[in-house]
């Protein structure tokens, strides 16, 4: 697969359901959050963040979906959005456990460690065949007016 799409694809192939990828301003702790659907999973990608940081965040939210880890929460954590919020986002899903998995910790627990070596890999990759697409290169081109040193 060379695309964010075929990645989608494949995930929701072997989960065997669809999963929306959608774009929405979130709150400033957040750039992205995934909620398991019965039939469709979701990821919603702060809409409001560069290009690199959506690409990177929807593929930890990929992982997470791929990897199926449980919940590390006990339901005890501040909730950074209202229930309204997440029902007009994510219709037809119960704020509760959508809400309990915006709470979880960054990169205390194992899963989200393994979450972000993943996107970030897949990232790196992303960027080089981006490169190889582009005989300039991405990064050359997005470097060339710095001289040497710089």
């Amino acid at each position: 697969m060379r695309d964010l799409q075929g990645l989608v694809d494949a995930i929701a192939a072997r989960r065997n359901k669809s999963i929306s990828v959608t774009e929405a301003p979130l709150p400033p702790e957040l750039s992205a959050f995934c909620a398991r659907g019965k039939d469709r999973d979701f990821i919603v990608v702060d809409s409001t963040a560069n290009e690199l940081t959506r690409l990177h965040a929807c593929l930890h939210e990929l992982f997470h979906l791929w990897e199926e880890h449980p919940s590390d929460d006990d339901g005890t954590a501040e909730h950074p959005m209202a229930e309204d919020w997440v029902r007009q986002l994510l219709p037809g899903l119960r704020p509760g456990p959508v809400l309990q998995i915006l709470t979880r910790s960054h990169y205390e627990a194992a899963h989200e460690r393994r979450a972000e070596a993943f996107a970030t890999v897949m990232l790196q990759r992303h960027l080089q065949l981006r490169s190889d697409q582009n005989s300039n290169g991405f990064l050359t081109s997005a470097l060339a007016h710095r001289r040497t040193g710089v």
